[in-house]
C-alpha cells in the first residue's frame, strides 16, 4: 500500500511538477544567492575606491616604431641568424628579444596612471630610484632601423624627461627636440604644477611619456610616483615596467660598433654589415628647474 501512494507521488510530481511551496523555496534561494553576489561585488567596489592603493599604474614598453638607435652587447657575424621578416614583423621582434636589445642613449616609456580611490588625486613628483651606471658594454653590435616618419595620433602625453647623468635626476619637463637650436629642449620642472585627477567610478586618467637620457654608461633604475589624496596623506608608488619587472635599462653609447644590423626599409629583411660609428646624441638644453609644490617635491635633490 505505502509503494502504491509513492508510486502516485512520484506520477503526480512528474505529471504536474513539484508543489507550489517548493518551487517557491527554490526562487526565494536563487534570489537570496544573487543577492549575495551582488552584495560581494557591491563590497569589493567599495573597498576599491576606499581601501587599499590610490593609484594603478601602466607602463608600455616602447614601440620600436619611434625608436632611433638599439644594440647588442655581442657582435653579431653570423648573417643566417637575422630574422627574415621585416621590421615591423614578429620574427623580428622576437630576434631582438633574444638578442636583449637595448635603447642607445635615450629611451622613452609610456605610463598611465589610473586613480582608484573616490575624490582627488594629486600627482605631485616622479623620481629615479636604484640608480646604477657603469661604461658601456653594448659595444658588439649596433642595430639600425629603416626611416620612416611618424605615425600620429592620440593627443600627446604629459612629457617627462630624466638626465641620467645627474647625481641625483629630475622630472624635467620636456619640450621635445628644438630644430634651432640642434638639442633637446628641457624647459624646468614638469610637475611645478601639481596635476590633479578625479577618482571614483568616472574617473580620469593622465598618460606621460617617461624619456631617459644617458651618455656612454649603461643605466639601470627604477621609477616611484609621488600622489597625495585624502584620508592617505604623501605616498610614493613604484613603476612596474612590461616583464614584469621593477627597474628599466638603457645603453650608452660607445665609440665604435664592431658590426652592425640595417634595416633598408620596413618590409625587407635587415642584412649585416661591418663597423659603426654612431651619430654624437643631442645635446640637453635645460631652463631653469624650480622646486615643485608641497611634500612632492623631492627633498634630497640639492640643485632643486
Amino acid at each position: 500500500m505505502i509503494g502504491a501512494v509513492g508510486v502516485l507521488v512520484s506520477s503526480a510530481v512528474a505529471i504536474w511538477g513539484l508543489p507550489a511551496a517548493v518551487q517557491s523555496s527554490e526562487v526565494a534561494k536563487q534570489a537570496e544567492a544573487r543577492e549575495q553576489k551582488k552584495d560581494k561585488q557591491d563590497d569589493a567596489k567599495e573597498e576599491r575606491l576606499t581601501v587599499g592603493p590610490a593609484i594603478d599604474i601602466v607602463a608600455a614598453e616602447p614601440n620600436l616604431l619611434y625608436s632611433r638607435r638599439f644594440a647588442f652587447a655581442q657582435r653579431t657575424t653570423d648573417a643566417e641568424s637575422l630574422p627574415d621578416g621585416g621590421f615591423m614583423s614578429k620574427k623580428y621582434w622576437a630576434w631582438f628579444a633574444k638578442n636583449k636589445g637595448l635603447r642607445v642613449n635615450e629611451a622613452t616609456v609610456r605610463v598611465t596612471i589610473f586613480p582608484l580611490h573616490r575624490g582627488t588625486v594629486v600627482i605631485q613628483n616622479m623620481r629615479i630610484t636604484d640608480l646604477s651606471c657603469r661604461p658601456t658594454r653594448y659595444t658588439g653590435t649596433a642595430v639600425v632601423p629603416p626611416a620612416f616618419g611618424d605615425s600620429g595620433g592620440d593627443a600627446l602625453p604629459t612629457a617627462v624627461a630624466f638626465d641620467l647623468t645627474e647625481p641625483s635626476p629630475r622630472p624635467w619637463k620636456n619640450e621635445g627636440w628644438a630644430p634651432t637650436e640642434d638639442a633637446w629642449k628641457l624647459s624646468g620642472n614638469a610637475f611645478a604644477k601639481a596635476i590633479y585627477l578625479d577618482g571614483g567610478e568616472d574617473f580620469d586618467a593622465r598618460a606621460f611619456d617617461l624619456s631617459f637620457f644617458t651618455e656612454d654608461k649603461d643605466c639601470e633604475f627604477g621609477v616611484e610616483v609621488n600622489v597625495t589624496t585624502a584620508g592617505r596623506g604623501d605616498e610614493w608608488y613604484r613603476v612596474v615596467f612590461p616583464g614584469p619587472r621593477l627597474t628599466y635599462k638603457v645603453a650608452g653609447r660607445p665609440e665604435r660598433y664592431e658590426t652592425s644590423v640595417v634595416s633598408e626599409s620596413v618590409e625587407q629583411p635587415p642584412v649585416l654589415r661591418g663597423r659603426y660609428t654612431p651619430d654624437r646624441p643631442l645635446p640637453l638644453r635645460k631652463g631653469t628647474f624650480l622646486p615643485g609644490p608641497g611634500r612632492g617635491s623631492n627633498e634630497k635633490d640639492p640643485a632643486s
